[in-house]
C-alpha cells in the first residue's frame, strides 16, 4: 500500500458540544446575508479550508472560520456577482446558475497568499484536462498543499465512500454527488483490490473517499467535463 497525505491534521473547526470536524461545512451558514451558502457554498468552503491550512491555522474557532467565509463572500472584486449567483440557485425551485466559479476561488486565494507572504499562485487546471491531473494531485499533497477538486459531469453522479471498520477496504457511504467541490487531503493506493486508487476528501465537515477510476468513468470523454471537473493547481511565485 502507498499513501500520500498532508503533513498535518486537516482543519478541525472548534465548536462547543460538537464532535471534531474534518474541514468546514457550508451547512453551518444559514444567515440570509450570505445568500444560499448552506446549499451552494462548497467552493467557498474549499477555498477557506485551503487558506487556513496553508496559513497553519489547523484548529480555528467557528468564529474565526466564519470571519474567513464572510471575507470571501464580501470580496469587493466579485461580491455582487457571487451574491447574485448564490441567491438565484434554489434547489427547491429548479433555477440554474453557475454557482462559484474557479476564477473567484483563485482570485481570493492569490490575494490571500500575497497578504500572508506565501509564494504560491493558484490557477485552474481545466485546459489540461485529466491527462496529468492525478500526478498533480500527488505533487501538491507531497508539498503539503490541499487540492480543491471540482466534481462535474452533466446528468451523472459519483459515489463517495467511507473506510471500512477494519481499515482494510471501502464501503459506499450512501452518498452520490455532482456539481460539487471537495478538498483533497490524501491518496491511498493498493489497499483494496476493488478500489486501487482512492482519493481522501473533505466534504460537509467529514472525511470521505472517491474512487479515482470511477471518477474517470464519471467524467468520460466530454471536453466540457474535462475542463469543469478538475483541480486548482499551484505554481510558485516571487512576490
Amino acid at each position: 500500500m502507498n499513501q500520500i497525505s498532508l503533513n498535518n491534521k486537516f482543519i478541525n473547526v472548534v465548536q462547543a458540544a460538537r464532535e471534531p470536524s474534518f474541514g468546514g461545512n457550508q451547512g453551518w451558514f444559514v444567515e440570509k446575508s450570505l445568500g444560499n451558502m448552506a446549499s451552494q457554498g462548497c467552493g467557498v468552503i474549499s477555498a477557506v479550508d485551503t487558506l487556513l491550512y496553508i496559513n497553519g491555522l489547523y484548529n480555528p474557532t467557528l468564529e474565526k472560520y466564519s470571519n474567513e467565509v464572510e471575507r470571501f463572500c464580501r470580496e469587493r472584486r466579485f461580491a455582487k456577482l457571487f451574491m447574485n449567483e448564490i441567491k438565484i440557485r434554489k434547489y427547491d425551485n429548479g433555477v440554474i446558475s453557475l454557482g462559484i466559479i474557479p476564477i473567484q476561488m483563485s482570485g481570493f486565494l492569490n490575494r490571500m497568499m500575497k497578504a500572508i507572504g506565501k509564494p504560491f499562485r493558484f490557477r485552474w487546471n481545466g485546459k489540461h484536462g485529466h491527462k496529468d491531473m492525478y500526478q498533480k494531485m500527488k505533487y501538491m499533497l507531497s508539498n503539503d498543499i490541499p487540492v480543491i477538486w471540482s466534481l462535474y459531469a452533466f446528468g451523472r453522479q459519483i459515489r463517495m465512500y467511507h473506510m471500512s471498520m477494519d481499515c482494510q477496504d471501502f464501503v459506499y457511504a450512501d452518498i452520490s454527488v455532482n456539481s460539487h467541490y471537495v478538498t483533497v487531503t490524501g491518496i491511498i493506493e493498493g489497499l483494496s483490490a476493488a478500489h486501487p486508487r482512492m482519493i481522501e476528501v473533505s466534504s460537509w465537515g467529514k472525511r470521505y473517499y472517491i474512487d479515482y477510476d470511477e471518477y474517470l468513468e464519471y467524467v468520460g470523454k466530454s471536453l466540457i467535463n474535462a475542463y469543469c471537473s478538475n483541480i486548482m493547481f499551484i505554481k510558485k511565485e516571487r512576490y
